[in-house]
């Protein structure tokens, strides 16, 4: 049934803030309890999830790849690179079993990784995930994105891109140098910066900076969304114009309390923002979730890590020009 429901995208509709995620467990060896294991339990965006598979007899090995790589395999055609992510964590134990396989596809690739098991799909809102404490960061490596207390069980999602990037770097996002003869076209135009990730939000900033833009970077959508409720009265006390206070917004998708979807609607419906251009950069941005998220009116959607067309894009909306 988990696998059904996964592949067949049965997604949350667009813009309600609310989100899926598929629950699993990475297993640990503990002698003191009853079981002599405890199970630590982690999530993933169901958006950013394929499909589940039982974990086959035999994954090609492949020489020279990092230890947690465990090999490949062939499904539907396709070869993905399965990563043993108990392994990745520091929390492999060959003697518990490595039950599935999450098949995922985000930043334009497909990429397996093994778990001890899957138990079930949770729907929460956005408000319900909290940052992470900086020892729950240090304990996984730095890659939980967000926290989520239930009655029982506290989950932690994980950050599946930063893993792909540290074991590809190449995947990974790579500074871009900008036409700096367009510098004082640039000057005066304000973007804001909606991204939960430090690392991402640093790059757009520190690249857009020199470029000439003027960046404004927020955590989440809720404090961008506060950013411009500031903006809007503002512009209802004095009557000067929006491109005054800010030319164009750049959302992530996925962010605590807001995510960037819900954002983008917020936009759309106020009478004084709703014609403000709004960029969704996002490694979930597939051809399924960009068809799902049309009706909300994405001035463009653009798929992490594509730096270069972000900035070409950035100017196409502010400048009226692209790159040559």
């Amino acid at each position: 049934m988990m696998g059904k429901y996964v592949e067949e995208k049965i997604l949350l509709e667009s813009g309600t803030n609310e989100l899926e995620i598929v629950e699993f467990q990475i297993d640990q060896s503990v002698p003191a309890t009853g079981d002599g294991v405890y199970h630590g339990f982690f999530g993933v965006n169901v958006g950013k999830v394929r499909e589940i598979i039982n974990t086959p007899e035999v994954i090609t090995k492949m020489s020279g790849s990092p230890p947690c790589i465990e090999g490949i395999v062939e499904l539907r055609g396709r070869i993905i690179p399965v990563i043993n992510l108990p392994k990745w964590l520091g929390r492999y134990n060959e003697s518990l079993p490595l039950k599935r396989i999450i098949i995922t596809e985000f930043n334009r690739s497909f990429n397996g990784f093994l778990v001890n098991n899957v138990t079930r799909i949770h729907r929460v809102s956005w408000e319900q995930v909290e940052p992470p404490t900086g020892v729950i960061s240090m304990e996984c490596q730095d890659s939980i994105t967000g926290v989520i207390k239930f009655d029982k069980k506290i989950v932690l999602i994980l950050d599946f891109e930063k893993i792909v990037m540290e074991l590809d770097p190449d995947a990974g996002f790579k500074k871009e140098e900008v036409k700096v003869d367009r510098k004082e076209l640039r000057k005066g135009k304000k973007i804001f910066v909606a991204e939960d990730s430090g690392m991402v939000a640093k790059l757009i900033k520190s690249t857009l900076t020199e470029a000439g833009y003027d960046v404004n970077w927020d955590y989440n959508g809720l404090a961008c969304w506060n950013r411009l409720t500031e903006v809007r009265n503002k512009i209802n006390e004095s009557g000067e114009p929006l491109e005054k206070f800010v030319s164009l917004i750049i959302s992530d998708v996925e962010m605590p309390q807001m995510d960037g979807l819900h954002l983008l609607s917020k936009i759309r419906r106020d009478p004084i923002l709703s014609d403000l251009p709004v960029i969704l950069f996002s490694s979930m941005a597939s051809e399924d979730n960009i068809r799902k998220w049309e009706g909300l009116k994405a001035t463009e959607v653009i798929t992490k890590p594509e730096m270069p067309l972000l900035v070409s894009r950035v100017d196409y909306h502010t400048l009226g020009i692209g790159y040559d």
